[in-house]
Formats: C-alpha cells, sequence, structure tokens
C-alpha cells in the first residue's frame, strides 16, 4: 500500500532546486523516506515529485490511505529509479573492507560501493552524508497488530503498531531489551542545570588536529587516494584515514545516536579531488568536524569515535569495525544507556521545551540557508566581479599612464616627478586590490560557511528527532488508554512513563548543549569573520594611502 502524507504547514520550495512547494491540506504521495536530513520525497497532485520536510506533514492513517488510493487508483505509480543517497545495508554487503585495510574503487576516494543505480546521482541534492535514518514514518498499512507480553501472569495485549514509531522504538518503550549487557563505558548520565538538564559534562577536554594531507596509491598505481593524519592530544599517536573512513563512522554515528544531531562531513566530489586547494579545504571542512565531535560530551566519548581515533591495527580494525556494525544499542534502543533523574517530567514542561523548540529550529534553518546564500553571494562578488573591476581600474590608470609617456617623451616634468610612473604605480595598486578581493574570501567567508555547513546539518538532524519524540508520546498515550480499559496495569505504565520521560530528558538535554555551542562556538565564528574583515579593509586603506602619497 502506498504512504500519503498530509500537509500540516506551508513549504516553498527553493526555485532551481530539488524542492517541492507544498501547501497546508494537500496530500502528497510519499516517494521515499530514506533521504536523510529530515526531508523525504514526494509527489504532489500534478505530478511533480521533490523533496519537502518531513516535520512539515503527519501520516495518514490506514482507512484515509484506502480512500486515497481509490481516487488515485487510476494513476500508474511512478517509481522513482534516482537515488540520493546509499543505505545501510548497501555498506555491509560484501564487506569491502575484509580483505583490504585501504579498498577502494579506483576512481572514488569514499566508501560507498559502486551501484549501476546511482549513475544520474544529483550531487547537488543534499548534503554529503548517507544518511541512514531507520526510525522515519512506515508507510502506513492495515491495522496490523503486535502482541506483546506487557504482565507476568501471561496476559498478552494486543497493540498497533504506531506508524510513526518502530519496532525497536516499541521494544524499548514496552521494556523490552536487557539494559545490563551495556558496557560501563557507554553510560551516560544526565544532570539538572537550573531549569533545563545537560548532559553530564566531559572533564576530560581533548583536540584532535587533523593534518598532512597527501595522495597515497596502491595496486603499483591504479588506485589512489588522499590520507589524512589525525592526531588525538590525549596520546599524541597519529593515524591515517581516508574520506571513506569518516564515511563509515557517519553511518555509524548516524545509526547509534537518532537523538543526537551528528554533525555533517564535507560535501562528495570525483572531479578535481586531488587538486592542492580542494585538498585542503576538505581538510579544513573535517576539522570542523572533528572538532564539533570533540566538544560533545556524549560523542566524544562513544566507542566507536574512539575507535576511529586510536586503531592503528588492522585486524584489531577489522574487529572494531565488526562490533560496532554489529551494535544491537543503536536509534532509540540506545536510550537503555541513559541516566537520566528520577524526578518524573511534567507534560507541560515537556510540550512547552518542545515546541519552543521546534519553532526555533525552524526559524534558525531559515536564517543559516539564507547566511549560507549570502556568503555563497559574496565570494562570488569577490572573486569575480569585484576583482574585475578593479582590476579594470588598475588597467584603464595603467592606459592613462601610457598616454601621459608619450608626451612626457617630448618635455621633461617641471618639477622631475614624472606623472605617468605615478599614475601607473597607482593602477598597480588598484589591481592589487583586485587580486586581494579575489584571495580575501579563503580567509573569511569560506571558512564562514563551512561553519555554516555543520550548523545546517545539525538543524536539519532535529525534525527526525521531534518525530522520534512525537511517537514515544503516541505510544504513551496509547498506555494510557490500555490501562484505563484496565489492559495494563499502572506499574506497567509507570515504567512506560519513565521510559518516555528517559527520551524527553535526552532530547532536552541535547537542546542544551546546543544552545551552549552556539553561545561559544557561533560567537567564536562571528569573531574570525569580523577580525578577517577589519585586517583586510585595513590592508585596502594602506594601499590607498600609498596611492595618495604619489599624488601629494
Amino acid at each position: 500500500m502506498s504512504s500519503f502524507v498530509r500537509v500540516l504547514y506551508e513549504f516553498a520550495g527553493e526555485p532551481a532546486s530539488t524542492e517541492i512547494s507544498i501547501s497546508v491540506g494537500e496530500i502528497l504521495s510519499v516517494t521515499r523516506t530514506d533521504v536523510g536530513e529530515g526531508w523525504w520525497e514526494g509527489k504532489n497532485s500534478r505530478g511533480e515529485i521533490g523533496l519537502f520536510p518531513a516535520a512539515y506533514v503527519e501520516v495518514m492513517s490506514a482507512a484515509d490511505v484506502k480512500q486515497q488510493q481509490q481516487r488515485t487508483s487510476s494513476v500508474e505509480a511512478q517509481t522513482t529509479s534516482n537515488r540520493y543517497d546509499q543505505t545501510a545495508d548497501e555498506y555491509n554487503d560484501g564487506d569491502e573492507w575484509e580483505d583490504d585495510w585501504d579498498e577502494d574503487n579506483d576512481t572514488y576516494s569514499e566508501i560507498v560501493p559502486h551501484n549501476p543505480s546511482n549513475n544520474q546521482v544529483n550531487s547537488a541534492l543534499h548534503s554529503t552524508i548517507d544518511y541512514d535514518n531507520k526510525y522515519l514514518p512506515t508507510i502506513p498499512g492495515d491495522d496490523t497488530s503486535q502482541s506483546l507480553a506487557l504482565n507476568a501472569n501471561n496476559n498478552t495485549t494486543t497493540l498497533k503498531k504506531s506508524s510513526m514509531f518502530g519496532k525497536s522504538s516499541d521494544s524499548f518503550i514496552l521494556g523490552v531489551g536487557n539494559k545490563d549487557r551495556i558496557a560501563d563505558n557507554e553510560l551516560v548520565l544526565i544532570v539538572p542545570l537550573d531549569n533545563f538538564y545537560q548532559w553530564q559534562p566531559n572533564h576530560q577536554h581533548y583536540t584532535v588536529v587533523v593534518a598532512s594531507p597527501k595522495k597515497e596509491s596502491k595496486f603499483k598505481g591504479m588506485k589512489t587516494y588522499i590520507a589524512y593524519q589525525l592526531t588525538p592530544s590525549f596520546n599524541n599517536i597519529s593515524v591515517s584515514r581516508r574520506y571513506k573512513h569518516f564515511d563509515w563512522l557517519h553511518v555509524r554515528l548516524v545509526e547509534k545516536f537518532c537523538l543526537i544531531p551528528i554533525p555533517p562531513l564535507p560535501d562528495k566530489q570525483i572531479s578535481g579531488r586531488y587538486e592542492e586547494q580542494f585538498v585542503e579545504h576538505r581538510r579544513v571542512q573535517l576539522q570542523e568536524f572533528v572538532d564539533w565531535m570533540c566538544r560533545h560530551p556524549v560523542l566524544s566519548k562513544c566507542e566507536v569515535w574512539y575507535h576511529f581515533l586510536t586503531c592503528t591495527d588492522e585486524k584489531i580494525w577489522k574487529s572494531g569495525k565488526r562490533k560496532a556494525e554489529r551494535d544491537t544499542y543503536v536509534g532509540i534502543t540506545y536510550c537503555w544507556a541513559i541516566s537520566p533523574p528520577e524526578k518524573q517530567l511534567l507534560p507541560s514542561y515537556v510540550d512547552t521545551q518542545m515546541d519552543s523548540c521546534s519553532q526555533f529550529i525552524h526559524a534558525m534553518d531559515i536564517a543559516i540557508r539564507n547566511l549560507l546564500s549570502i556568503s555563497n553571494d559574496v565570494v562570488k562578488r569577490y572573486q569575480i566581479q569585484i576583482k574585475k573591476e578593479y582590476q579594470r581600474i588598475g588597467e584603464g590608470l595603467s592606459d592613462l599612464s601610457r598616454a601621459l609617456l608619450i608626451d612626457e617623451k617630448r618635455a621633461s616634468s617641471r618639477n622631475g616627478n614624472v606623472l605617468s610612473e605615478n599614475v601607473a604605480r597607482i593602477g598597480d595598486v588598484f589591481s592589487g586590490i583586485g587580486v586581494q578581493f579575489g584571495e580575501q574570501p579563503k580567509l573569511d567567508w569560506i571558512p564562514f560557511s563551512d561553519r555554516l555547513h555543520i550548523y545546517r546539518g545539525i538543524l536539519n538532524s532535529f525534525p527526525d528527532i521531534l518525530t522520534t519524540h512525537k511517537g514515544a508520546m503516541q505510544k504513551k498515550k496509547d498506555c494510557e488508554r490500555l490501562t484505563a480499559e484496565q489492559k495494563m496495569s499502572n506499574t506497567q505504565l509507570a515504567e512506560v512513563n519513565r521510559r518516555v520521560d528517559i527520551v524527553s530528558y535526552a532530547i532536552i538535554a541535547e537542546i542544551t548543549h546546543f544552545r551552549f555551542e552556539r553561545e561559544t562556538h557561533l560567537k567564536q565564528t562571528l569573531k574570525l569573520l569580523i577580525e578577517e574583515q577589519i585586517k583586510f579593509y585595513s590592508s585596502i586603506v594602506s594601499r590607498l594611502e600609498e596611492a595618495y602619497k604619489q599624488i601629494e
């Protein structure tokens, strides 16, 4: 049965992009939910296909879907052959690292295996990360049910599977699982902070330097790749990692931490990936990713991240890789590792926090997108338009200098000051300013865009997180209804409420951490931008003062 959603909020897609504009009340046919970054792909009644925010729609009930399908049964469903990303299953098929520490194909330096269906991938469709979010809403089906034992006297209660909440989520909320199997180093605490809650701070701060990118090869040069040296401050032992290793790590992190936004990786690129300028820019972008990971109190201590930073032995690497890929405590199930305060959260407090977060994320996402667009426009204007304008001024003054020189050859200047030479030097100053404009963006606006890229990736993860919380709250309401019908005991309901509170605590703690990051990291980002702008325009003033001296 096809999946349909009803639009709750109006969204205007960006022109000349893969986004689609949607209106309140409109019915969309969902064609893909694995796009990632909080986006789905769907088709409207006019046959237009595009991406839209998953948080802006609600999944329709099975009855509504049947009615919708009856109305559209004459329309042949269009299947989407273009894939925007790879799924985690594709990564596991063949296990490309099993036989070779550095296995890779000869034209692409990522972990993603070749798939003929991906030949027409549009790299501009979304960010570089292959998001594997398994907790997006499933296709609404018939009223199929899942029987779960809910009490010790073997009475079983039949619960409908929520379309917004998967099996693993149901298992955690209903208490199915073994928390004792979680390693001590994976346990995380949430502690109170004023009227909020936060992840327990990591007092063992460390940094990781991404440096020395170089082109390496194997199989007598048949396969080439760029390797980066990562050096953690806690041991000063460097490890060599390629982009595909980062890509594999990112997939593992996204799968494991469904309530924590994972910073995005830099864009994938095939053409020109060995050019020095591109390699250095990618190194800077990877450094931004690593810095964000190191600052996070949970991500900075997780086992797969530590394995990525420290492992230098091939056999140990493969063993750790398999362990990470077979980790059962992923997604919402990872909440077994979270230990929040015992205090029960008031529903009004939780609703206020989630509503405020949703409004803020929506507003900030729009602002970041706008700033990214502005920043890109400034870079283009500096490197092309303004650079050419100043160089034209310089060329015009040079032409004037040559014209003056013609007459000066006939008669020398009365005061010995040759005007043609002065004008020529002024022209050189303006030409130099043009060159300076062309070089300046790599010092301010491009680093600024790199930071905004991180924020956009983080913001794009929050709609999925809030959707997961809505699913948990819906499961809580289902259990309350069962308790009222005497199909679930009050003790079991209290346990369900506690586990739903764990989800709420985790999201509130992440909201708090994101606020701390903005107050420090975003302030530093703006400070660096302004500092470089001051240096830049001060340098231009100095050049113009030099030009002024030529005609004093």
